[in-house]
């Protein structure tokens, strides 16, 4: 019989166990969960085996379907880009349109500094957002700090 020094960090103590009664204990332990879980295990893998594809066949859906009017919206406006108008490229850069062919855009980021850029990269230059006033803070002030300030 050998021994095994056993140290709980939590209460900061160790014990001294005999190995050979602790694997017993835990094959025990293994041998009742096997035999409860083998009766409803059969159950539950076959719910689980018909959500997992369900599960994907919903993935692949949004996947496939999700950005559809993201991606008519933004042919539309391509479509209709005209030269002078103000723009933004994916990448950041803000430039007005100086001439426009099937595939690409040439914009004007600075005075006499022009630029080609594939049409599919031109987006609308965003609105600024109103800003959202800040909550006030419901900590309540200590009048006797300001005073002694």
């Amino acid at each position: 019989m050998a021994n095994m020094l056993l140290i709980d960090p939590f209460q900061m103590t160790s014990q001294e166990v005999i190995v050979e009664n602790t694997m017993n204990f835990v094959q025990d332990l293994s041998d009742v969960g096997s035999e409860s879980s083998s009766s409803t295990g059969a159950a539950a893998g076959n719910g689980m085996g018909l959500m997992l594809p369900l599960i994907i066949i919903a993935f692949l859906f949004v996947m496939m379907f999700g950005g559809r009017g993201r991606d008519k919206e933004g042919e539309k406006f391509r479509n209709a880009l005209q030269k002078e108008q103000d723009v933004v490229t994916s990448s950041g850069i803000f430039g007005k349109i100086k001439d426009i062919d099937e595939v690409s855009v040439t914009l004007e980021i600075a005075q006499g500094m022009k630029i080609k850029v594939d049409k599919r990269y031109v987006n609308p230059v965003p609105t600024p957002q109103p800003a959202k006033p800040a909550k006030p803070s419901r900590r309540k002030k200590d009048s006797s700090k300001d005073e002694k300030a």
